[in-house]
């Protein structure tokens, strides 16, 4: 039995929405991976010199800077959550679209 588009809607919803948790399940790895203080992950592990003003974890969007400009999440996970979530949002919309007209149709 061929799937509906309903259903080709819902799933594809389904599956962004996943991508975007495990993208920012990704993010968070980077900010609460390591054992060592923040200082030492910045000047041990990334060569980064550690500035106190920055060293703050923040989980939107999310951040946990070493100094100005060097951030120990990527700059790829932020935008790539965005995308991820509108595109979950627009096909759970496309979904909803077609099952009304699916059901107008039929009440004809």
């Amino acid at each position: 039995m061929p799937s509906s588009p309903v259903r080709g809607f819902a799933r594809a919803s389904l599956a962004a929405l996943l991508a975007a948790g495990a993208v920012a399940a990704w993010g968070a790895w980077h900010l609460f991976s390591l054992a060592m203080p923040i200082s030492e992950t910045c000047e041990v592990i990334h060569g980064q010199p550690f500035d106190p003003d920055y060293g703050v974890s923040r989980l939107f969007p999310l951040s946990r800077k070493c100094n100005a400009t060097y951030d120990l999440v990527p700059g790829y996970v932020n935008p790539t959550i965005v995308v991820l979530v509108s595109a979950a949002v627009l096909f759970a919309l496309a979904a909803l679209v077609t099952s009304r007209r699916l059901r107008a149709a039929r009440a004809r």
